[in-house]
């Protein structure tokens, strides 16, 4: 079982951390308290908790959540909101180490905001935290051995919470931002999600993603999240099928408008729970279904970031100066829907998704979204004058986004 130190940030609300005996199970019940969010120093944070049938644990942290949201949207209130939704082997424990980790990025993306308001003359926005917690542990023991033999239980335990209360949570979210953005606000939204997380965070969000990719616009505009980043996730790549067809057809390949995407799956090449086990445990799947041509076939028991045909990008460790080289190494470009290949250095293996190439990347992801929504409202050219810039050096392309996270000192 991983625990980690939590960080210095001066959250306060998380119950106190308890260390479990060597060996067990961990119960089908709520690890925090109902508090909606809780202060930390820059930001603030709620944890929302479902059982393994999808519900709530206590139905008190979700109304709490979302009376706070929709008192923002009543309100006229524009803030950042970063939602995470954990995977295997991770719950909402105090000292888990997922938990940890998304307290550091929402406290680097509210010192991000600040700086940028700052230097455009203008007031930053409140960064708001919403971690998502399940049973991702259940048996346990030392090592890995006991936890691994979970997988597939666990796997289908994240289909039912995909199909649960957590679309409420989602819905409202989208509710919130659509409704600000309705009336010239500038509201961000990022929902992220790994391993099986990622798959509740894409079974619950696919409809809207089809949706927008194929809008006959030139500009795909996110009907639900600003920006949704899967890393790891264990869902097969049939249910990513609908969104390929679309973005490798004629009509959409012939788009001339470039924009920051929309959507990012980031796959770890030695990831061998998804790359092995995920495709062993859907081997049933190939022998039952019937499929059309071995790409149909493969996308059965394959998940979405290993199919050869989906790839759009690679990204690679540090080289010099360069916290990462991702290719292409656009910001913008004309397909938004990025399914990139992550090399070990990068990303290691299933849980390695902390290192700090990828979060290079991913916060250099999510600081250009914040720049870009700050600008829509900020009357000062300084912060508009600081993107084109940026983009002037590669002229239609919005510029090269490790040179941007080496820029702001990621």
């Amino acid at each position: 079982m991983s625990r980690s130190t939590q960080p210095n940030d001066g959250l306060t609300g998380l119950r106190p951390v308890v260390t479990p005996p060597p060996f067990g199970v961990m119960p089908n019940a709520a690890h925090q308290d109902a508090l909606g969010f809780m202060k930390a120093d820059t930001f603030a944070l709620a944890v929302v908790e479902f059982d393994d049938q999808g519900r709530c644990y206590d139905r008190a942290q979700l109304d709490k959540v979302s009376d706070r949201v929709e008192t923002m949207r009543t309100g006229r209130e524009d803030v950042i909101l970063l939602l995470f939704v954990h995977g295997w082997k991770h719950d909402a424990r105090s000292d888990d180490p997922n938990l940890s980790s998304f307290r550091v990025v929402l406290a680097q993306t509210a010192a991000y905001e600040r700086s940028s308001a700052a230097a455009a003359g203008g007031a930053p926005r409140p960064v708001m935290g919403i971690f998502v917690g399940w049973r991702g542990l259940t048996a346990y023991g030392p090592g890995d051995i006991v936890a691994d033999t979970t997988f597939w239980g666990r796997q289908a335990a994240g289909h039912r919470v995909a199909v649960g209360s957590v679309r409420e949570l989602f819905g409202r979210l989208r509710h919130y931002r659509n409704s600000r953005l309705k009336n010239g606000g500038a509201p961000l939204l990022v929902i992220a999600g790994h391993s099986f997380g990622g798959m509740i965070v894409y079974s619950a969000l696919a409809q809207s993603l089809i949706e927008s990719a194929s809008a006959p616009v030139e500009t795909v505009i996110a009907a639900f999240a600003d920006l949704v980043v899967l890393a790891n996730p264990a869902i097969e790549g049939a249910r990513y099928l609908p969104i390929y067809d679309l973005v490798s057809s004629p009509a959409f390949k012939g788009r001339t408008n470039v924009q920051l995407p929309v959507f990012v799956c980031v796959q770890a090449t030695n990831d061998q729970p998804v790359g092995t086990f995920f495709p062993i445990g859907n081997f049933a799947n190939r022998l039952e279904e019937a499929t059309i041509g071995g790409l149909e076939e493969r996308c059965v028991t394959h998940a979405i970031g290993f199919i050869d045909e989906f790839r759009t990008h690679k990204i690679a460790g540090p080289d010099g100066n360069a916290p990462f080289v991702l290719t292409p190494p656009q910001i913008e470009q004309a397909d938004p829907f990025w399914v990139v290949a992550a090399a070990k250095a990068v990303i290691d293996g299933h849980s390695g998704i902390w290192q700090a190439p990828f979060l290079s990347f991913l916060k250099a992801l999510v600081f250009q979204q914040v720049a870009r929504s700050q600008a829509t409202t900020i009357a000062a050219a300084s912060l508009n004058d600081a993107i084109v810039a940026r983009s002037e050096k590669e002229p239609g392309t919005g510029g090269n986004l490790a040179d941007f996270a080496k820029e702001i000192g990621l």
